[in-house]
């Protein structure tokens, strides 16, 4: 498969420099219209790129940090395709136009799904002279780097990590497109009120949460247990596991002498695969719903095999699932053609970071990163946006004043520069197994109305 290529990129140069050319007309900016990024040519000469000079047709350099190697090297992999896809899109497509048409470069650096590593790679991204940097899909790099972009001044749009604790700082630099741990409430009330409906004589009130031990999987289920009093659930088995883990049979039984209605997954390739196998084994017949990490793996259904039937995947929206704009749809088939696999979540988060990005370049007029963190700071974009296409989100605006939150994690409680024009449902659906493939389920507005759900 193409896509196996992301995986090599540790056994070549740490620091990958990749220059995507081509050039043609585009049209209007985005945020106006749901086309990409362009304005008249500027009649501008040469301009700075912090402190940096960048000659009249010239590149823009965005730095990329991702896990090319490490326990997470699949899911960097995969979300560089979309970056890389949506970078070379832009290129292909006039670049950007208030710059004369400066095509976008890619300096790419792997975080080895370290934080120490990653903290490395960022600091030689600055030495590089990045304008802006996305990434770095693992929580713990996002918690170990953001200091880092606040200090240095660089703009750093968050892609994938979803904990809260980094996000706590008041600042101009460091933005999320995609939600937080803690923005899945909503949601979640919307998908227990509909699981109520369709089976109303065995309501869901217990629930089992098992999750990895690092900051994700701790992060994506504390609204889990949080929440259990307000939604009606008891949370009687809490368990963290590890991708090294190697026997879930003890967890297993456990669970299913819980008598529980529902597991909630928040792991990672390995512990997903093991525990539905195992649970298929032990005979438990514990409905099983996955927040993202292995569920989200494209190999899942075929390394669980018969296990995967009727497993649950609260996903976030992606063009497969039907409902796409016709230039998505056509931009999926080519994305599917060129890497060898249909866009899941991690590539279309990868899209809209690096379109964000792009986006503010095209505002800013300049490869200046002050200018360019002005102008994301500023940004208020509508779901018809090219960046949008590939979301389910309603929009991209920032909350720059701040949010208070208990679940924030942070010592004040609060929480900036997150993405809030998400929507009730986060721009997630939910999908399940069925017949071996990934059908979804809810809303049932994709279903014609009908209640297909196997619960």
């Amino acid at each position: 498969m193409k896509r196996l290529k992301k995986l090599l990129a540790a056994g070549v140069s740490l620091a990958m420099v990749l220059s995507l050319f081509a050039g043609c007309a585009g049209n209007k900016p985005g945020g106006e219209n749901n086309n990409p990024p362009s304005s008249p040519p500027s009649q501008q000469g040469d301009s700075q790129q912090g402190g940096q000079t960048v000659p009249e047709g010239g590149t823009v350099k965005v730095g990329v940090l991702l896990p090319m190697s490490g326990a997470t090297a699949y899911y960097g992999g995969v979300q560089y395709d979309g970056i890389e896809f949506c970078a070379s899109y832009i290129n292909q497509n006039g670049g950007i136009k208030s710059m004369d048409g400066k095509q976008i470069e890619l300096v790419l650096q792997d975080s080895a799904s370290d934080p120490e590593t990653g903290v490395s790679a960022f600091e030689y991204l600055i030495e590089q002279g990045v304008s802006a940097v996305i990434g770095p899909y693992n929580s713990t790099v996002a918690a170990a780097t953001t200091p880092l972009a606040i200090q240095h001044g660089i703009p750093y749009v968050i892609t994938n990590a979803t904990a809260e604790n980094f996000m706590g700082t008041a600042n101009k630099y460091v933005y999320r497109t995609n939600v937080g741990s803690t923005d899945g409430d909503k949601m979640w009330e919307i998908v227990l009120d509909y699981l109520s409906t369709v089976r109303p004589d065995n309501p869901t009130d217990k629930v089992a949460v098992v999750y990895d031990e690092g900051d994700w999987g701790s992060a994506a289920v504390t609204s889990w247990r949080n929440n259990a009093s307000d939604l009606g659930y008891e949370v009687v088995v809490d368990e963290a596991v590890s991708e090294s883990t190697t026997d879930m049979s003890v967890l297993v039984n456990k669970i299913k002498s819980s008598d529980c209605d529902l597991v909630i997954l928040a792991t990672f390739s390995a512990a997903t695969n093991l525990l539905v196998k195992q649970m298929a084994d032990y005979q438990c017949d514990a409905k099983m719903i996955g927040l993202g990490g292995g569920v989200g793996d494209l190999e899942f259904i075929e390394n669980a095999g018969a296990a995967a039937e009727n497993v649950l995947y609260c996903a976030p929206w992606v063009p497969s699932y039907g409902g796409a704009a016709p230039e998505a749809e056509a931009l999926a088939a080519d994305f599917e053609a060129k890497y060898g696999y249909a866009l899941t979540m991690e590539p279309c988060w990868g899209w809209l970071g690096m379109a964000t990005i792009i986006n503010a370049i095209e505002a800013a007029g300049s490869a200046d990163r002050e200018a360019i963190a002005g102008a994301l700071y500023s940004m208020d974009v509508d779901g018809s946006d090219w960046a949008l296409w590939f979301s389910g989100y309603e929009g991209v605006k920032f909350c720059t004043e701040g949010q208070t939150s208990p679940g924030y994690g942070s010592d004040s409680g609060e929480r900036y520069n997150q993405n809030i024009a998400l929507g009730d449902m986060g721009g997630m659906v939910m999908v399940q197994v069925q017949n071996g493939a990934w059908t979804i389920v809810y809303p049932t507005s994709y279903t014609g109305g009908a209640d297909i759900i196997v619960y």
